[in-house]
């Protein structure tokens, strides 16, 4: 068996690398850490951001493809942690800002904390997270 211990990063799919580096650091405040090339054969874009501790990267598609990852993959999302001010803040704001709101917006698991759903630019499925006040 092979014990890992932990995540170096998580990948995201893309169609268009500069607008969806916007939305990560404009809407959602992530930093930007480098743009380069993939080295796995294609040379396409990789949008590296730091989100709290953790690497986000974002890469290219090879060919764009539009679509809706909640009706192709379910709930499969990833979840970023917020602070309750800003969880309350992107309920309130986030609609007003164009992003497109997941039809079940929040969800309240008590003692588990709050989840608030919605997608970026390029379709993907996303979750902001904060702990029970």
């Amino acid at each position: 068996m092979i014990k890992t211990k932990g995540l170096f990063h998580i990948g995201l799919p893309v169609n268009d690398p500069d607008r969806a580096k916007k939305f990560y650091t404009e809407v959602l405040g992530m930093e930007f850490v480098s743009l380069q090339r993939d080295d796995m054969g294609d040379g396409l874009a990789r949008v590296e951001l730091k989100s709290g501790d953790d690497i986000i990267v974002l890469f290219e598609r090879p060919k764009p493809i539009e679509s809706d990852s909640f009706q192709e993959d379910g709930a499969t999302h990833q979840a970023f942690i917020v602070d309750s001010d800003d969880f309350e803040l992107a309920s309130k704001k986030m609609g007003e800002w164009g992003v497109r709101i997941h039809h079940v917006p929040t969800v309240d698991r008590g003692a588990a904390g709050r989840g608030f759903y919605f997608f970026d630019t390029e379709g993907n499925l996303l979750q902001l997270y904060t702990p029970p006040k």
